[in-house]
């Protein structure tokens, strides 16, 4: 998803309507909702340094 696509999504929404992030934990599609934590632009190293491609990226960061 491109930050305009998402942008879009989010346009259709009441502007005062809370956010919060949902992810399947260990797959067995039993889903977690938590708060977001940040919104900000980086690269696709995750924490074990493996995974740059070289592009940038806008991350949500759950707060999990």
């Amino acid at each position: 998803m491109t930050v305009k696509e998402l942008m879009d999504v989010l346009s259709t929404f009441d502007p005062r309507t809370n956010v919060l992030g949902e992810f399947d934990s260990d797959g067995d599609e039993f889903m977690i909702k938590v708060d977001v934590k940040k919104v900000y632009k980086g690269n696709s190293v995750d924490d074990s340094n493996w995974g740059d491609d070289g592009s940038e990226y806008c991350i949500i960061q759950l707060n999990y």
